[in-house]
């Protein structure tokens, strides 16, 4: 297995193999996660085509035999200035392909995307997890991430979606 920062021309191929089945597994822990209508794909392409070129954000791609097996996402953020705190790193998307998993992959997406956030010059890295994806929790527990803050949410009366 190979990890590496993901490469222009794969953004179909991650959009298509990898985002697509990870949205749909996001959908179905939760609903607030549920994907609209219609054809994502345009939206979705444009969307991680600008991702890659935000100089403030890397992806990171597991390659196993030429495939895509996994990704994951991690964006610089600097701390405002009322803070005596540096900038942080973000991982916004961990996700591994289920032929794929307990074999590592995400852990090595971690550690890319941990060492990225330091050489960024990040004092540290936080990541949300779905509360119901229990093997997530279990991985980033294991490599030390602490719950520091609990995110809450309600949906409002009169919202039809």
């Amino acid at each position: 297995m190979q990890v590496r920062e993901l490469r222009e021309g794969e953004v179909p191929t991650l959009v298509d193999d990898l985002w697509f089945p990870f949205a749909r597994e996001m959908a179905d822990l939760d609903s607030y996660n549920e994907l609209a209508d219609g054809d994502l794909r345009p939206d979705a392409l444009a969307y991680r085509h600008d991702r890659f070129a935000d100089d403030d954000v890397a992806t990171f791609v597991a390659v196993v035999a030429g495939d895509l097996v996994g990704y994951a996402t991690v964006e610089r953020k600097p701390s405002p200035p009322v803070f005596a705190r540096g900038p942080s790193g973000n991982v916004g998307e961990v996700y591994v392909a289920p032929d794929h998993r307990g074999a590592g992959v995400a852990t090595a997406l971690l550690d890319a995307a941990e060492s990225w956030a330091r050489e960024e010059g990040c004092e540290r890295v936080t990541l949300s997890v779905n509360r119901e994806n229990e093997s997530a929790r279990a991985l980033y527990e294991s490599r030390g991430y602490d719950v520091r803050r609990l995110k809450m949410d309600a949906e409002l009366d009169g919202h039809d979606g």
